[in-house]
């Protein structure tokens, strides 16, 4: 099954190790293109690593759609074991966060959800809870550090 690199790219101001607050609970945006026709499916794609389906064939995925305009099953698996936290040397700049395997399907776009947490870089203050959906900004106060926090410039791909 090939393997799809998920990329985010975001500007931390005195945050680190962004990510997703719990894997089996995030709803991963995600629009995918089918390869049998190449028909681009419409909206938005929910991939949640805590939910499964059966295929056609009785195995078993994250996420299991049919082609609209060729029927074609295809099925995607998140792949938690390769999610890897966004930090503040990475502000600014493209960086992996996850992976996924896909069957008949190929990833052309992701998109935040809300449900991240992040660290105060000079301190390690916990923030949860951060509303980083789709071109949204989030800010707060990490009064430890007495400085400002935020995630802003959000993209995914």
């Amino acid at each position: 099954m090939p393997k799809y690199q998920i990329f985010f790219k975001a500007e931390l101001e005195n945050l680190t190790n962004l990510r997703p607050e719990s894997l089996d609970d995030y709803d991963f945006k995600l629009k995918f293109t089918c390869m049998n026709c190449q028909e681009e499916h419409e909206g938005w794609v929910i991939v949640n690593v805590g939910e499964e389906a059966e295929t056609s064939q009785g195995r078993t995925a994250n996420l299991v759609m049919k082609c609209k305009q060729c029927k074609n099953e295809g099925t995607a698996n998140m792949m938690p074991e390769t999610l890897k936290a966004y930090g503040i040397e990475s502000s600014g700049k493209w960086a992996p966060l996850i992976q996924l395997e896909c069957r008949g399907l190929e990833p052309i776009a992701f998109g935040t959800a809300d449900g991240w947490i992040a660290e105060g870089a000079e301190t390690g203050t916990k923030f949860e809870e951060l509303t980083i959906g789709e071109s949204e900004e989030w800010a707060e106060y990490d009064e430890k550090a007495s400085l400002p926090v935020g995630v802003t410039e959000i993209e995914g791909k």
